[in-house]
C-alpha cells in the first residue's frame, strides 16, 4: 500500500539510504568472534535446472509422450469437462504461448538479444511445454505447427502444481506424474481422480506466476520489480492487511473474482450444484479476444473493467496572478467567469481491483483520461485525452502505465526487456488508492451567461496495450514467420487472428459536473467522501505541497458527520502530519480516530492497523525510534501479510539494536517478498552486528536486489529529455486543457 511505502521510505531514509556506498551498517565493521548461524536467516533463492526462471518438477511422465505433450494435451481433460475446457480456449492462459501474436514478439525479442536459454524466463509461466521438453534453448526452431507452442497454461499445468512460494517468475513445484483416467463408474477410481488434481495451494497458485522481476540472470545487468499482483493483493483491505486507510470491504481472492461461478452443463462431470468455476480467468485483456473475434470473451472482460475504479471532478480553484484561490469542494457550481483560469482536480480511484490497475505489464499498459469542457450548447471549449485514443505519441494525456527506461534515460515503449534499466514515473493505482491529475483550463473571454452552465466531463478508458506495442507486434505479425504461427494457431486451435485490427477501447467510469451560473450540483455521493478522496490522493504529492491536502481534508473534517467518516479522514490527516514532522498533530489525528471508531486499549479493541502505521511513522521521522517500536510491532500483529509493515518493523528494531528481534521480522517479511531491498538490508545489518557468518551472504543479497545505483541519474536524463517523463515523475502533475 502506499501509505505503507511512504512508512518505509522514512525508515530507510533515517537508517541511512538505500545505495549500498561506503558507510552501509554492514560494512566498516571490526572482527569479532563467530557464533553460530541463526535459522531464521532467509536468503533469496536462485533458479534451478530450468533457469532463469524459478520452475521445478518432481516426477517423470514415464516412458510415454513427453511431459511437454502430456501438458499440451487438453482434449482428454475435455471428454470429461467439456464447460471448462471451452472456457479456458476462450482465455487470455490458453493463449499465453507462441500462438498469441504479442507474445512472441516480446520473447522473440528476449531470445534475439539476450540468447535462448534468457527466454525460460518468460517460458516457466507461458510456455511450460516448450519448456520442459527443451524447446525453448534446443538448436532447431519452434515449429509453428506444433501444438505445444498453441497451449499456453493448460489444464495439466494448473492441477498438476504441488506448491509454490512467493518468488515469482514461475517460483511453482510441478508434478509431471501422468494423471490415473477416471473410471466413471467406479466411486473409488473417481476419488482417486479427484484427489491427484485438486489443487494444492488455492488462491496461492496464482502467485508463482503473477509476480514477476529482472535480474541478472537473465543476463540483465540490474535487477527490477515488475508485474506484482501478489503483493498488491496480500498487502491491500481485501485481504484484511491494509495499512494506508482505513477501508472495510469484503474479504476476496484471485479465484473469487476471477473465476466466478458459473452455470454448467448436464455434460459438465465438475460441476457442484449445477455451476463450475469459470475457466475464463477474465481480467483485463480485451485485445486477445478483440483480435480472435470472440464476442463473448470479449463482453465479460469489458464487464468486468466497467467500473473498476471510479472516477471524479473532486476539486477546483480559480487561479490569478499565478495565485491559486480558495478550492471549491467538491467542484460542483464552481465559477466560470469570461478570461478566469481554472484548475479542475480529477480524481481517480481503484475501487475493485486487488492489486494495481492496470494490471500485468504495467510499461505497455494503455489506461488513460479524457477531460472535455463544453458549453450549455454542447460546443466544446477545452479538452485533454481525446487524441490519445489514435495517437501512441499524444503527450498531453494521463495514462496509467509506469514507464521503463534504458541506459541513456530514454523510454522504452515497445517492451524491450533486454534495454530496461529504471523504472520511471508509477501512475498506475494500487488497491483501494486514489490519484489526483490537475487540469487548467482558461475560460474564453467571450463567453457569454447563455453558453452557462458549463459542463466537464471526465472519463477513464482502457486497452489492452499501448499502441506503439501494438504496432510493433503487428510488423512482427506480417513477417512469414509471423504468419506460420498465425497458420499454426488456425490449424492447431482453430482460430483466425489479427493483432493488426483496431483494440477494443473499454469505458471504466464516466462522469460529469457544470460549473457556472445556473450548474446543478451532483448529490449521488456524499460530498465529504469526494472530498477526502482528493485529500487522499493529494496526500502522495511532494512534501513541498502537502498544504494542499492539509486544507483539502480540513474541509473533508467539517463535511462529515458519521464517527467512521470522520476517523477516515483523521488518519489521512495524520499522514500528512507525519509526512510535515508534526509528531504531535498526527498523534493527536490517530487518536481522534480511534475515540470514533470506539478502538484502543480502554475499548479491549485494537482497530485497524493504519492507526498504528501511522503512529509508528510519526515517530520514525522525527527519530524517535525507541516509542516507534511498539507501534510498529502493533501494525505488524494487525497486518500480518503485509510485507511493507514487516519491512518498518525490521527497521525501526534495528535503529534501537535488537538484531535479534529485527532478524525474526525480516524473516516474516522476506517470506511474503523474498527480494525486496529494504527487508535484505536490514537482515543483512542485524546479521553483521550478531556476528553471524552469513552476513557477507546477506549483504551480497542485498546488493544483488538493491535499487540500481544509477537509477535517480536515469531518471533526471529522462526528466531532461522527455516532457513525459518530466510531468509524470511528479505524484500529482498538472495538464492542461487545450
Amino acid at each position: 500500500m502506499l501509505r505503507a511505502a511512504l512508512v518505509l521510505a522514512g525508515v530507510v531514509g533515517a537508517c541511512g539510504g538505500r545505495d549500498g556506498a561506503a558507510g552501509s551498517p554492514v560494512q566498516n565493521r571490526a572482527a569479532a568472534p563467530v557464533i553460530a548461524t541463526r535459522a531464521d536467516t532467509r536468503l533469496p533463492r536462485a533458479p534451478g535446472a530450468k533457469a532463469p526462471s524459478m520452475v521445478a518438477m518432481v516426477g517423470s511422465s514415464g516412458s510415454g509422450d513427453s511431459a511437454g505433450t502430456m501438458l499440451a494435451d487438453v482434449d482428454s481433460c475435455a471428454s470429461c469437462h467439456p464447460d471448462v475446457a471451452a472456457q479456458w480456449s476462450a482465455s487470455a492462459h490458453s493463449f499465453a504461448s507462441f500462438g498469441n501474436p504479442i507474445y512472441r514478439f516480446d520473447i522473440e525479442q528476449v531470445r534475439a538479444d539476450l540468447g535462448k536459454p534468457a527466454s525460460q524466463h518468460c517460458g516457466g509461466c507461458h510456455d511450460m511445454p516448450l519448456l520442459v521438453d527443451g524447446l525453448l534453448t534446443g538448436a532447431l526452431a519452434i515449429a509453428p505447427d506444433d501444438l505445444r507452442a498453441h497451449s499456453g497454461v493448460t489444464c495439466r499445468l494448473c492441477h498438476g502444481i504441488a506448491r509454490t512460494t512467493f518468488d515469482g517468475n514461475g517460483s511453482y513445484v510441478w508434478n509431471a506424474t501422468p494423471l490415473d483416467a477416471p473410471a466413471l463408474d467406479d466411486a473409488a477410481s473417481i476419488a482417486r481422480h479427484r484427489q491427484q488434481v485438486t489443487t494444492k495451494v488455492d488462491t496461492e497458485l496464482c502467485i508463482g506466476c503473477h509476480r514477476g522481476f529482472l535480474s541478472p540472470d537473465m543476463g540483465i545487468p540490474v535487477h527490477l520489480t515488475g508485474l506484482d499482483e501478489t503483493g498488491a493483493w496480500q498487502s491491500s483491505a481485501w485481504t484484511g492487511n491494509g495499512t494506508g486507510r482505513i477501508d472495510k470491504v469484503e474479504a476476496k481472492t484471485c479465484i473469487d473474482c476471477h473465476m466466478e461461478r458459473v452455470e454448467a452443463s448436464a455434460t459438465e462431470l465438475g460441476a457442484k450444484h449445477g455451476a463450475v468455476a469459470s475457466h475464463r480467468f477474465v481480467g483485463g485483456h480485451t485485445w486477445m479476444a478483440g483480435m480472435r473475434g470472440d464476442a463473448v470473451q470479449l463482453r465479460a472482460t469489458q464487464a468486468k473493467l466497467a467500473g473498476v475504479a471510479s472516477i471524479d471532478v473532486a476539486g477546483a480553484r480559480v487561479v490569478t496572478g499565478g495565485a491559486p484561490g480558495p478550492w471549491v469542494l467538491p467542484a460542483d457550481g464552481a465559477p466560470a467567469r469570461p478570461g478566469s483560469r481554472l484548475e479542475l482536480d480529477v480524481v481517480i480511484r481503484n475501487l475493485l481491483a486487488g492489486h494495481r490497475i492496470p494490471g500485468g505489464l504495467l510499461d505497455v499498459q494503455d489506461s488513460w483520461i479524457e477531460v472535455e469542457v463544453a458549453d450549455r450548447a454542447g460546443r466544446r471549449l477545452a479538452a485533454s485525452g481525446l487524441a490519445h485514443a489514435t495517437d501512441p505519441d499524444d503527450t498531453e494525456t494521463h495514462v496509467l502505465r509506469t514507464l521503463a527506461v534504458d541506459q541513456a534515460g530514454e523510454v522504452l515503449d515497445e517492451h524491450q526487456l533486454a534495454k530496461f534499466r529504471a523504472q520511471v514515473a508509477p501512475q498506475t493505482l494500487a488497491p483501494r488508492e486514489a490519484q489526483a491529475i490537475r487540469y487548467g483550463f482558461t475560460v474564453p473571454a467571450t463567453l457569454t451567461r447563455a453558453q452557462l452552465p458549463l459542463t466537464v466531463t471526465a472519463r477513464l478508458r482502457h486497452r489492452s496495450r499501448s499502441l506503439h506495442l501494438q504496432a510493433a507486434t503487428c510488423r512482427g505479425a506480417q513477417t512469414p514467420e509471423g504468419q506460420a504461427f498465425i497458420a499454426g494457431a488456425r490449424g492447431a486451435r482453430a482460430v483466425a487472428l489479427d493483432p493488426c485490427a483496431p483494440q477494443p477501447i473499454t469505458l471504466i467510469a464516466e462522469t460529469r459536473i457544470e460549473l457556472g451560473e445556473g450548474a446543478q450540483i451532483e448529490a449521488t455521493r456524499p460530498a465529504w467522501e469526494r472530498t477526502y478522496e482528493l485529500g487522499m490522493a493529494l496526500a502522495s504529492t511532494i512534501v513541498t505541497r502537502l498544504d494542499e491536502a492539509d486544507a483539502v481534508l480540513a474541509r473533508a473534517h467539517q463535511m462529515a458527520v458519521e464517527p467512521r467518516a470522520r476517523a477516515m479522514v483523521a488518519v489521512q490527516r495524520g499522514w500528512v502530519a507525519a509526512r510535515l514532522g508534526h509528531v504531535d498533530a498526527a498523534l493527536a489525528d490517530v487518536q481522534e480516530a480511534r475515540t470514533a471508531l470506539g478502538v484502543g486499549a480502554s475499548a479491549g479493541k485494537p482497530g485497524p492497523a493504519v492507526l498504528d502505521a501511522v503512529t509508528a511513522d510519526a515517530y520514525v521521522r522525527a527519530n524517535r525510534w525507541v516509542e516507534a517500536v511498539a507501534p510498529a510491532r502493533a501494525c505488524t500483529e494487525r497486518a500480518p501479510r503485509n510485507a511493507a509493515a514487516w519491512g518498518v518493523y525490521a527497521a525501526v528494531l534495528v535503529a534501537v539494536g535488537d538484531h535479534a528481534g529485527a532478524l525474526g521480522a525480516t524473516a516474516r517479511g522476506l517470506a511474503l517478498a523474498p527480494r525486496d531491498p529494504d527487508l535484505l538490508r536490514s537482515q543483512a545489518t542485524a546479521l553483521a552486528a550478531l556476528h553471524d557468518p552469513q552476513a557477507a551472504a546477506a549483504q551480497a543479497a542485498y546488493v544483488r536486489f538493491r535499487v540500481n545505483d544509477q537509477a535517480a541519474g536515469l531518471r533526471i536524463r529522462c526528466a531532461h529529455g522527455s516532457a513525459r517523463c518530466a510531468r509524470d515523475r511528479n505524484a500529482v502533475h498538472t495538464l492542461e486543457l487545450r
